[in-house]
């Protein structure tokens, strides 16, 4: 379930197999990334409460980021180091899949392809390792 006010982690903490976070779109355009992060930090803790609240232990719920709609949402696609930094720093705080947008040209989702597939290939078997 995608969530990222009360309700919707209520919701997810009783009912879902799974949590996905899109960031806090309230700092998606002025933000920075530090701002992303203590957003999904607190997101995540919430969730926690919600947990808690539910009965339900939170390690039972996957955490998925959707990339894209975060502050400075192009910099983990510039390259594989930048990926992986973003990805391990976002495991850090509890997420365990993250999911990329395919790049789209002349959009929010542009990025170079040929470092897209990169990603997929190199970045996701560092991550693994």
């Amino acid at each position: 379930m995608a969530a990222t006010g009360p309700r919707g982690l209520r919701l997810a903490a009783r009912y879902g197999q799974a949590w996905v976070t899109t960031g806090d779109p309230k700092i998606s355009e002025t933000g920075t990334p530090a701002d992303s992060l203590a957003a999904i930090a607190g997101q995540i803790e919430r969730l926690g409460q919600a947990c808690a609240e539910a009965g339900r232990d939170t390690g039972e719920l996957g955490k998925i980021m959707l990339t894209g709609f975060t502050p400075a949402a192009t910099e983990p696609l510039s390259s594989v180091d930048a990926f992986v930094d973003f990805a391990g720093r976002h495991a850090e705080l509890g997420i365990d899949e993250i999911v990329l947008h395919w790049p789209i040209p002349d959009s929010i989702f542009a990025a170079d392809l040929a470092t897209f597939e990169k990603i997929a290939t190199e970045g996701a078997a560092q991550l693994a390792g």
